[in-house]
């Protein structure tokens, strides 16, 4: 028997994470209710609705979800069993700054969303926000179980708590499932053995975009036993569980693994999140001193275009739902 709930989408415009969501949520067949979209930028709510509600319709969908509109944050939040926040601090312009102002002072950012002076400043105009997220919350569905899916992850998470207390919330982000793919590969190269991520077991820990894997295994293998000969044989040339080792040099969210590779050399433990965020967490002098050193170890900065780049992120609607097309 399904279970019915309410889901508030706060950020719910969104043209990545919300149509990720609404293709996971449509594959689980022990789910159904309504998913209240709630966007500033009301006319992208309303393209998600219609998007939601056309996968919801597909053949392939296992649930049954009802996608609709609030106009109001606090119309979307009465009595919610869940609440998603995955929000863009102001606009492009802002995002664009906060990456890219602090290169006239020497200081190099591949992201800038999390540390540095691109996070601080982040936090400075997310912090508000999420302080009246908080109390709408804690007026509208107290018991609600948050996900936040906004950076800087830790400082948004701790406003929600400072605000209210009682509040249950988590952040998430998917740095971990990419580091699974990635040890299946490191399993298939060394061993020959095929595994799906749902099979590799992990013990992480840390904070988001720094989180360390200190135990991984696949049945009875020990992954990390296989780490020192897998980074002998790819550390030079660099290793992406998604494409080529040189797709760093054509997609901006790509990688090597090199930063990757030499944080687990240097302190033991394999580091989750990908390059382009680890990078930003240690002496910036290793991989972020320049351009050119930051082209050395095989990943990229975000490019003054992001804009552009972001509005292509919109999931794979085309392959679940290609009749929209």
């Amino acid at each position: 028997m399904m279970r019915d709930i309410t889901i508030a989408y706060i950020g719910g415009g969104s043209k990545a994470w919300a149509r990720k969501f609404m293709q996971d949520l449509a594959l689980d067949g022990d789910l159904c209710g309504e998913v209240r979209l709630y966007d500033i930028d009301l006319p992208a709510a309303e393209r998600n609705r219609v998007i939601g509600n056309k996968i919801q319709a597909s053949s392939k969908a296992r649930s049954r979800f009802t996608y609709m509109v609030s106009g109001r944050l606090e119309e979307a939040l009465r009595g919610a069993d869940f609440v998603l926040i995955s929000i863009l601090p102001d606009t492009f312009a802002e995002m664009r700054s906060d990456v890219h102002a602090p290169e006239a002072y020497g200081v190099w950012q591949s992201v800038g969303d999390t540390v540095g002076p691109g996070g601080v400043l982040r936090a400075l105009r997310t912090v508000p926000t999420y302080e009246k997220f908080a109390e709408a919350i804690r007026e509208c569905c107290p018991d609600a179980w948050v996900i936040n899916l906004t950076n800087p992850m830790s400082i948004c998470v701790k406003t929600l708590y400072r605000i209210f207390p009682e509040i249950k919330v988590f952040g998430c982000c998917h740095e971990v499932f990419h580091t699974q793919d990635f040890l299946c590969c490191v399993l298939k190269e060394m061993t020959g053995l095929e595994a799906e991520r749902r099979d590799i077991y992990t013990d992480a820990s840390g904070i988001n975009h720094f989180t360390w894997i200190t135990e991984a295994r696949y049945r009875g293998t020990d992954l990390m036993e296989l780490m020192p000969a897998f980074m002998d044989r790819y550390f030079e040339s660099g290793y992406y569980e998604h494409g080529p080792a040189d797709q760093w040099e054509r997609d901006t969210f790509a990688y090597g693994n090199r930063v990757k590779m030499d944080l687990l050399r240097r302190y033991g433990a394999l580091a989750a999140a990908g390059d382009r965020h680890l990078a930003e967490f240690v002496d910036r002098s290793w991989y972020l001193k320049d351009p050119g050193t930051v082209r050395k170890w095989h990943f990229g900065l975000t490019p003054e275009e992001a804009k552009a780049i972001f509005d292509t992120m919109c999931g794979n609607v085309r392959a679940f739902i290609p009749e929209l097309y």
